[in-house]
């Protein structure tokens, strides 16, 4: 066989083989793909701790209900920070009750609830906010869930725009046909004088420095 004969012949079968060591490693990670598929399924229907979200302390929701719940804090946020009632009024059941957080010095201060659907549809029209929530914890209870998360406020009321509010919600949820909705929820100030939220103060440096 001439020699460019031969070359040709030697890369079509080097060719062939990089294709078929291709295939048989193509294969493989599907395979691998189809196997963690199905344990994760297995996972979902078993309730194992891989399918879930846990709150810390407490059982388990499941994968489906946690995103649902994430999604109506954002929504919470959205729909008050753009002054849309209606909609703000719809994250909550139509009892459901909002107390708002108190400044230092303010702990004695009426904190009676915003109820109801008029009540919360008037204090979601209104804007000029930004709300940030962090740390969500979700703990199924037999009547729904309890939640809590952090919140940091942004005022576009504040000349200038500042950051005003460090704080803590504690949320009494539960799911209706609706999908979920709160039934309470409670905004605790990290200024709060009787917060059960509070921080622990930071131990001194060495020597007596601050930190």
């Amino acid at each position: 066989m001439p020699v460019s004969g031969k070359l040709r012949a030697d890369a079509t079968n080097k060719g062939d083989k990089m294709e078929r060591r291709e295939v048989l490693t193509g294969g493989a990670i599907l395979a691998a793909l189809l196997g963690a598929a199905a344990t994760a399924n297995s996972a979902l229907a078993q309730g194992d701790g891989l399918a879930t979200a846990k709150g810390v302390p407490g059982p388990k929701v499941s994968t489906d209900d946690y995103i649902e719940i994430l999604q109506l804090y954002n929504r919470y946020c959205h729909t008050l920070d753009m002054g849309t009632g209606d909609a703000f009024a719809a994250c909550f059941t139509p009892d459901g009750e909002f107390t708002g957080g108190r400044p230092p010095g303010k702990a004695t201060d009426d904190r009676t609830p915003r109820k109801g659907t008029a009540a919360l549809t008037q204090m979601g029209s209104t804007s000029g906010t930004r709300h940030f929530i962090t740390n969500l914890l979700i703990t199924k209870t037999p009547e729904g869930a309890k939640g809590s998360c952090y919140l940091l406020l942004y005022s576009a009321r504040t000349v200038p725009d500042s950051w005003v509010e460090v704080s803590v919600y504690d949320d009494t949820l539960v799911k209706t046909a609706d999908g979920w909705k709160f039934k309470k929820r409670v905004v605790w100030r990290d200024d709060d004088d009787i917060t059960p939220f509070k921080p622990k103060p930071m131990p001194p440096r060495a020597g007596g420095a601050p930190r």
